[in-house]
């Protein structure tokens, strides 16, 4: 097996298993790991100018993946979805209360989330690993 094809394997199975450790964190907040990010993503933005476009790209996705998860954000009284005032053809992607009231939550288990995946790693390994995975993301494609 070549080089490339051991460390791709590497990242998928580590992705796995982060999930795996998310979901068991978010399970008694019928949240998934997913779910979780797009509110902790929408949480840093303070104004409602978050689309849905803006999601699919943060998070390397497709139109109806994103528009299933926010429907089911929806659903559980967790975003609200505003015409954008900057183009009616477009809606804007909010936190409702219920979700703004979770946020110091969200931002406790985030923490616990990484801790629990990195606890086998030193503090010097986990910037290391952070700078590679940053410099692997930058790559052109």
């Amino acid at each position: 097996m070549e080089e490339a094809e051991i460390i791709s394997v590497l990242i998928k199975r580590t992705s796995l298993e982060f999930d795996k450790i998310a979901n068991s964190v978010l399970a008694p907040y019928q949240l998934t790991n997913t779910q979780f990010k797009m509110l902790r993503y929408l949480a840093k933005q303070t104004d409602l100018t978050v689309t849905q476009r803006d999601l699919e790209y943060n998070f390397s996705m497709s139109n109806p993946a994103v528009t299933g998860i926010l429907q089911n954000l929806e659903k559980k009284s967790l975003i609200i979805r505003k015409t954008n005032p900057l183009d009616a053809r477009s809606k804007v992607i909010g936190l409702t209360e219920k979700s703004l009231a979770l946020s110091s939550k969200l931002a406790q288990l985030s923490h616990e989330m990484d801790s629990r995946f990195t606890k086998t790693l030193s503090e010097t390994e986990k910037e290391q690993l952070a700078i590679l995975l940053q410099k692997i993301l930058e790559t052109p494609k």
